[in-house]
């Protein structure tokens, strides 16, 4: 009985939270350490406890708010920290920071590779600098909506596997990360002559920038 004379002011107090607290990092953390200490305080009330057992429990509780504080307060490195990490294992997953810009990491091979949602469909992609547009092998074309017998091959042009001719496309949006464009121009190359998508100019020449430092590319919208 107890416990729910205590509980209920509390249910009735979240209930008038200002819905700004939640925008409110600062606020919202110290909430957290309030409700902690209080629950704390309900844990203990109508039990039998011993002086030393209720001991323990508060030093743990304290132990764990001065841990969480103190990860709180490294929040920043800590993110720095998951996101160079997570490139490093996941090095064609574009990192973004909510900015409009995006990194990548070098893979193995010493190219830069990212995952791009194509239309709403994903594929990997190799950045090509030396390419001049979006570039699409026939298979990939298929597999991201594209019907390759029904284009124009009209163009020529040249890759890794010698001279081949192509289609050119426009695509309707493309996705890295927070980086979004959309009427894309592309080409689409004959049967055989690519393995890979290649991410051209046609793209990055839309961006605001981009470079490259140590082992990481980084792409500004």
């Amino acid at each position: 009985m107890n416990r729910l004379l205590v509980i209920l002011p509390l249910l009735a107090g979240c209930g008038a939270v200002d819905p700004a607290l939640l925008g409110d990092t600062d606020k919202l953390m110290q909430a957290v350490y309030l409700l902690a200490f209080l629950a704390l305080i309900m844990f203990g009330m109508g039990r039998s406890i011993s002086v030393g057992k209720t001991l323990k429990y508060l030093a743990i509780w304290i132990a764990l708010l001065i841990a969480l504080v103190y990860a709180y307060s490294f929040r920043d490195d800590i993110n720095t920290a998951y996101l160079r990490v997570k490139g490093e294992l996941l090095p064609t997953v574009p990192q973004g920071d909510g900015s409009g810009s995006v990194t990548l990491r070098r893979n193995i091979d010493g190219h830069f590779a990212a995952r791009v949602m194509v239309n709403g469909k994903p594929a990997t992609f190799l950045i090509d600098t030396g390419a001049s547009s979006v570039v699409l092998p026939w298979n990939v074309a298929g597999d991201l909506g594209y019907d390759p017998q029904s284009l124009s091959f009209i163009l020529t042009v040249g890759t890794a596997n010698g001279t081949a001719v192509a289609a050119p496309i426009r695509i309707g949006r493309m996705e890295m990360g927070d980086i979004v464009l959309e009427n894309v121009e592309g080409m689409v190359v004959e049967e055989g002559k690519l393995s890979q998508p290649l991410l051209g100019m046609s793209f990055l020449n839309r961006l605001h920038g981009y470079d490259v430092t140590g082992s990481t590319l980084t792409l500004r919208r």
